[in-house]
């Protein structure tokens, strides 16, 4: 009983972890925008690039798994229903926000053409793609669940080969990311629950291991040139998973750590649908103060990043209060929760 509650535990704190890094990434973008990025913080977060995503893609296929062998109607009433609707919603938030409130220095598009909240459906061009990824990520792998599981996986694992190593030239990054990360979904859909085990045996092993592997991949890319780019990115976010998988599971082991990361991981939604615009305008504002003085953003880097969590969870528990929960639960589906509780 305690290596499921374990399980469990670890997985939300690789979630979390996941997350963190999606805002330290995105704080840094705006950061670099206004010249304020600290060349440290930037090297670290460029490092971590094969492992962000990929994390987050495999614990969610992991976590959808049942969701996954549903009926179909209660597969698409019940999960897909709800990415379609969050999409919406949070789209057309962030549409807003950077019409009226801040044009987003990083897509200064974004909210400049309504015909964008139509475009969004087949090529969305802002933060909010991974909620439209991961529909698709759960109505394909549905409709691969009779297809022979190796050979899917291993299909989608070249595919992800050859975008990643730019040898399918793709200009919008939401169709390449898609292509790129649907390996990472299948696969902890399908094979999670065993690697999930062994990982929960030898996390010590994993997370040495896989840091050991993840290191000598970097110097033999960037250092070397010694490998070729798409092979390069999808073993080092294999060897990645393995170190932060590991990692979490040690993590675990630590009531307080266990605690605080596996409450992010179990509340990434906000977070993921917030966050940027929250970055937008503190990241501004503190520009505007500093005077492109890239030593300054050492301090202001986290605290950002501190600060954008905090809110985005604030923001939700508003929400819940005022009768504003919508923006995260359909109110059909919120009537019936209630109804159970």
């Amino acid at each position: 009983m305690r290596q499921e509650k374990t399980r469990i535990d670890w997985l939300d704190i690789a979630k979390g972890m996941s997350i963190i890094l999606v805002v330290i990434y995105h704080t840094l973008l705006y950061h670099d925008f206004h010249e304020i990025a600290p060349d440290l913080y930037a090297r670290i977060s460029g490092i971590m690039t094969p492992i962000r995503m990929p994390l987050f893609f495999t614990v969610s296929g992991f976590l959808a798994a049942s969701a996954v062998r549903a009926p179909w109607r209660d597969f698409l009433s019940r999960k897909i229903w709800l990415l379609i609707y969050l999409f919406a919603v949070w789209s057309t938030a962030r549409w807003l926000f950077f019409h009226y409130i801040q044009t987003n220095a990083l897509l200064p598009a974004e909210g400049s053409d309504p015909y964008q909240l139509i475009e969004m459906w087949w090529a969305p061009n802002t933060g909010i793609w991974f909620i439209w990824a991961l529909a698709i990520f759960m109505v394909a792998t549905k409709l691969l669940s009779s297809a022979h599981h190796a050979t899917a996986v291993a299909i989608a694992a070249m595919v992800s080969i050859l975008t990643f190593g730019e040898h399918l030239q793709i200009d919008l990054f939401t169709h390449r990311n898609v292509l790129q990360y649907f390996v990472f979904f299948l696969f902890g859909c399908w094979y999670g629950k065993s690697v999930v085990g062994t990982i929960t045996q030898r996390p010590l092993l994993m997370a040495f291991g896989g840091f050991l592997l993840f290191a000598a991949l970097y110097l033999l890319r960037w250092r070397l040139q010694a490998i070729e780019k798409g092979s390069w990115a999808l073993l080092s976010s294999i060897a990645g998973l393995a170190w932060l998988c590991g990692t979490a599971v040690l993590m675990s082991r630590l009531q307080p750590v266990r605690h605080a990361f596996a409450y992010f991981g179990r509340n990434t939604l906000p977070v993921y649908v917030t966050h940027v615009m929250i970055v937008s305008l503190l990241v501004a504002a503190i520009a505007t103060l500093v005077k492109a003085h890239a030593a300054s953003g050492y301090v202001t880097a986290p605290l950002v990043v501190i600060v954008a969590i905090g809110l985005s969870l604030a923001i939700k528990a508003v929400a819940d209060r005022s009768g504003a929960g919508w923006l995260y639960v359909p109110p059909a589906r919120r009537k019936r929760q209630a109804i159970a509780a």
